[in-house]
């Protein structure tokens, strides 16, 4: 095996981690790059994303299973305040 002294090391060390640093800048140099090549087509997608949204209504069905949700989160809501109170849903209405 061939003997290597302290001073080597380190030298071999600090080469490596240098040599790591540099190839994570600039792999981190490419990708925030890609903001700037790829900026006019994300504007263009977004602009054509909420055009269909604005053109699109959106449909809730009442089923079963949503107003449960919507009760559970109600009573999550009521309770972060006062922890010892109990609660009992009596009706759930839809409110536009």
């Amino acid at each position: 095996m061939i003997d290597i002294s302290l001073l080597k090391g380190v030298e071999i060390t600090l080469v490596s981690i240098t040599v790591v640093f540099v190839v994570l800048v600039g792999l981190m140099l490419i990708i925030e790059s890609f903001k700037y090549i790829f900026k006019e087509d994300s504007a263009q997608q977004n602009a054509q994303i909420v055009k269909k949204e604005t053109k699109e209504c959106i449909s809730i069905e009442d089923d079963q299973e949503s107003k449960r949700v919507a009760a559970i989160t109600a009573l999550i809501i009521a309770n972060e305040e006062q922890q010892d109170r109990h609660y009992q849903i009596t009706s759930i209405k839809r409110i536009k």
